[in-house]
Formats: structure tokens, sequence, C-alpha cells
């Protein structure tokens, strides 16, 4: 059973609507669509797996995708887990990796290195990123004094283009990375290893402490790739061109390239903003990004969308949902 659905990272989402807005010729738009790339592949590694997952019998498993807890009570550092599966006799953690190309896995270096196209790059070894993912998960059923389960981990590599050696001293750790193909044999070989020690009580108890420490990771892109606000082109795109701006008369957006016509094309352009700044927002500030000049009209559009204004009426600010 899917307790926590997947979504698609936060990042991913930012990447996406800078880029759209991103004024053109930018120094940072190569290295952008470059992260862009990269994290459109891994979720697109994740969503290839849920085929998988179907195998696994929905009334004994409880699956939860990207969870991202606390290691403190400062919630000064977290952990990643891309996919959780609960059993009332164990838990288990993967890492998926949507990698294509020659795999290398190194234990002298605990470090993976991908050769394609005649490129070498490295990341940080994968097997040993999920066993230290488990070791947190471990300290974290402790300190919320939850059951102690036995806990497993496993990379699961989903394109079926990569070819993978191993260093000749990789030991025991490479019996935990799979292809897809083979995840739910492997999760039911590890069933027949425990007897059941949790009720139906005690997962519960789990997956709703899980859902209510995880927090969305939402970095400040602008900030980290040394983006101003004023590099981000503003206006609401058309839906059928995506020329920007459009222009609003008599509760209509029009389109002056193409002159379609649209009632809610304002939504995507406060989704947009909502993804980007991601902070309270007054209604003057929206006006201004969506090209409106009067501050009813900018009022009557957020409350359309069941959004109200929060503090005293010169400072109230609203707080646009975060697209899922």
């Amino acid at each position: 059973m899917i307790k926590k659905p997947r979504t698609k990272p936060l990042k991913l989402l930012k990447l996406n609507a800078i880029l759209q807005r991103l004024v053109h010729n930018h120094l940072k738009h190569g290295e952008l669509q470059i992260e862009f790339a990269r994290y459109s592949a891994g979720y697109r590694g994740e969503v290839a797996l849920d085929y998988y997952l179907h195998d696994l019998d929905e009334n004994s498993y409880f699956i939860l995708h990207d969870l991202r807890l606390p290691r403190d009570r400062e919630k000064k550092y977290y952990f990643q887990i891309d996919c959780l599966i609960l059993h009332s006799s164990f838990g288990v953690l993967l890492e998926v990796k949507n990698l294509s190309g020659d795999l290398y896995f190194d234990h002298l270096f605990d470090q993976m290195k991908r050769t394609k196209n005649g490129v070498d790059e490295t990341f940080p070894d994968p097997v040993s990123q999920v066993q230290q993912q488990k070791i947190y998960l471990e300290s974290w059923l402790k300190k919320n004094q939850l059951p102690k389960i036995p806990l497993y981990s496993l990379v699961v590599l989903t394109n079926p283009k990569s070819f993978i050696t191993l260093s000749p001293h990789y030991g025991k750790k490479a019996a935990q990375i799979i292809r897809t193909k083979s995840l739910a044999n492997k999760v039911q070989q590890i069933s027949t290893y425990h007897q059941e020690i949790l009720t139906k009580k005690d997962l519960s108890k789990i997956t709703t402490k899980l859902f209510k420490q995880h927090e969305r990771h939402s970095p400040d892109l602008l900030k980290t790739y040394n983006i101003n606000h004023t590099d981000i082109i503003t206006g609401v795109f058309c839906p059928g061109c995506n020329h920007i701006p459009m222009r609003r008369e008599r509760s209509t957006w029009i389109c002056s390239k193409c002159n379609i016509k649209s009632k809610d094309a304002h939504i995507r352009a406060l989704q947009d903003f909502a993804v980007i700044f991601n902070e309270p927002v007054k209604n003057k500030t929206l006006r201004r990004f969506l090209h409106i000049d009067s501050t009813t009209c900018m009022k009557n559009l957020l409350r359309s969308m069941n959004l109200t204004p929060s503090g005293p009426t010169n400072s109230a600010t609203y707080h646009l949902p975060i697209p899922e």
C-alpha cells in the first residue's frame, strides 16, 4: 500500500520554473540546464521503480516515497530516503539510481565511477550512502521511542543500459546492488528471515510519525546560483504559444501574439512565483509580477483560488501553495 505517494522534488520544480523565466543569455543558464537534466533523470528513475513495487503484496507492505527527516531536535541536519518499504517484520531503504554507461563500484575510495561517451564522472558510493541512511533511521526510531525493527538497505539501478563492474575486493556490499526487476524477489527473500514483530497499530504509529516529521526540501536556488530577482522575467505565459506577457482585459487574459484567450493563465504564474521565491507575498508584489494594475483585481484572483491574506490590512501577506 502506498502510504506516501511520490511527488516531484521541489528542487526540480524550482529549476524548471527558473529556466522558463531566466533572462536570455544569463551566465548561469547552462549550469542550470545541466542540473535540471540530472534531477529529471533521477526522478524518471524513481518513477520507473513504481512498476516493480506493484509486485509486492499491497496488504503486507507500506511504501513511503521521498522522506526527509531531522537528525537532531534543532532540525539543523536532515537525512533523505528515496523509498522506504515497511513490513510487520522489517524495513527496507532504497537508494534509486538512474544512470547509463559503465558503472564501476570502487571499494578503495568508497566511490562509484561512471564512464559514458569517453567521459569519467565520480559519485559517492550509493551503497555507503544508503547504509548511512539506515543508521540515521535506526537512530530516529530510537529517539522517537518507536519499535525497533530489522532494517535493510538496497541500491536499485533503474537504467537497463548501465553496465556494472565491481572492484576486486568490493565484498559483501555487492549483494545490496540490484536491478529493478529483482526488487520484489529480494524483498520477499528478506521476509523469510524474520517473524512478525509489529502490529498494525505499531506500523500505523511509525508511519504517522514519519509523516509528521517529514519536511520537503526547499533550497534557495536564486542564492545558490547568484541570480538576482531582476533576472527573473515577470508576466503571465500564454498557454497556447508560451509568449510572455499576456495582457488582462475584462477578466480575461489575452495573448498579443496568437490572440488566444484564457480565464486562468495566471495560475501558472502564481505557481512559478511560489516555487521560485517560496515566501509570504503582498498583493502589490504579485500585481507587479503578473502585470496587473488593480488591487481589487489581484485580490479577486487570489480569492478565486481560495487564498486569503493574513496579518494587518496595510501589511497583509499571502502564502501561495507549493505545487505537489
